[in-house]
């Protein structure tokens, strides 16, 4: 049991990047143990459990780990709000409790073995925890910027992080979540996507897995090989059967499609979802890191930023903004990122100079629009740092050679 508990798979990426799908494929792997929900641990439940007794963190554990076995489609509670489909009336919550009482009792060395007990109690209790079960699997979108814990507390851990096109990503997420703009939903992509990036090259390929959903769902066979090989296990016939809990899972869709097995459906949906506009605005962000992941861009980037390339008179009228700028700036890191924009302007060959800033998510990328649409956008919200990061972004994107 404790070499079980230390051989954890997390499932990291963007929401709506394909993690549910991937939690799916895995669910009823024999080899494997899948926790059925998020469970929000590092965002959620270890802010709550700093500096709390091991009593008071298994309480916790109750509220914002264990609760979702209240769930039920005949009397939901309050917290069940948001998954009305979900029911796990036939698992009963007092005895996963008991047992993960039972577990932390037994070994405790850190808040992680909080995490390790409840879902290899969910597996005692279901009977999904066997002889044959080699790791646990736990689910929840930007796990990714967590690697560093996950690898300290668990060394033999396995990650593997989904990406998506970040525009058919933003076209699912914008369903639930109408109030993010293409520019916020693109930032948080490129966060969460250099993040894995960053794990990749410091954990290496052995340990940290970076999945394209759109090879996942347009080659499958190649790669649930894959899949199998890096997580050490058989290939199994339950690959091919996404389910939650054992029971098959239609997905996970905003558009309201169901899928029996791994669809391609969803891939390009953004050409028929998104508006010109939305599409550039994602470009002016993600475009570097698109580039890299090898998604192909719209041309519409590069098109709004060659009239700025050519024209001087414009560069010198967004330098005298940027000076502006600087002049409203609280910090000195924005200060620091709209100098480095200006020097940029002033001579394009300065586009090679490293910028050295360490809370800068994305390399490179950005375009006209965000003189016009993108700043005001952000100045409404009052994000400074943000309007300096895109600035840079954006002259980094027209000056490339």
């Amino acid at each position: 049991m404790n070499d079980l508990r230390d051989s954890p798979v997390f499932i990291a990426g963007h929401p709506k990047a394909g993690t549910s799908l991937l939690r799916s494929v895995l669910d009823s792997h024999p080899e494997l143990m899948a926790y059925p929900e998020e469970t929000s641990f590092f965002r959620r439940f270890l802010p709550k459990a700093a500096g709390k007794s091991l009593l008071e963190k298994t309480v916790l554990s109750d509220r914002y780990l264990t609760h979702i076995f209240e769930w039920n489609q005949a009397n939901p509670p309050a917290h069940q709000a948001g998954f009305p489909d979900r029911d796990y009336s036939h698992i009963p919550v007092a005895k996963v409790r008991r047992a993960v009482n039972q577990l932390v009792s037994e070994r405790f060395r850190h808040d992680g073995d909080m995490l390790s007990a409840v879902i290899l109690a969910y597996g005692q209790v279901t009977g999904q925890l066997t002889p044959a079960t080699q790791r646990w699997v736990e689910k929840t979108p930007y796990n990714e910027h967590y690697a560093a814990q996950i690898f300290a507390w668990w060394p033999a851990a396995l990650i593997v992080h989904t990406v998506r096109d970040p525009r058919d990503n933003f076209a699912s997420y914008r369903r639930k979540h109408s109030n993010w703009s293409p520019e916020a939903f693109a930032m948080s992509w490129a966060r969460s996507t250099q993040a894995g990036l960053d794990n990749l090259a410091r954990y290496s390929a052995d340990r940290y897995w970076m999945l394209r959903y759109e090879d996942l769902v347009v080659a499958p066979e190649a790669r649930l090989r894959q899949l199998c090989k890096f997580l050490h296990i058989s290939d199994d016939p339950s690959l091919r059967r996404p389910a939650r809990g054992g029971k098959p899972w239609s997905g996970n869709s905003m558009f309201e499609n169901q899928f029996a097995t791994i669809s391609a459906a969803p891939v390009g949906r953004w050409m028929e979802t998104l508006p010109p506009e939305d599409v550039t605005a994602l470009e002016i962000v993600a475009a570097p890191l698109m580039r890299r992941l090898g998604y192909t861009l719209s041309g519409q980037v590069n098109a709004l930023a060659e009239p700025v390339r050519q024209n001087r008179q414009y560069r010198i009228r967004l330098i005298g903004r940027l000076l502006a700028l600087t002049l409203e700036a609280k910090f000195p890191q924005e200060q620091a990122i709209l100098h480095t924009a200006i020097v940029i302007l002033s001579d394009p060959t300065q586009i090679e100079t490293p910028v050295l800033l360490t809370d800068i998510e994305v390399p490179t990328g950005t375009a006209e629009q965000a003189h016009g649409v993108l700043y005001r956008r952000w100045r409404v919200f009052g994000m400074m740092k943000n309007i300096a990061k895109l600035f840079i972004l954006w002259f980094k994107e027209i000056f490339r050679k």
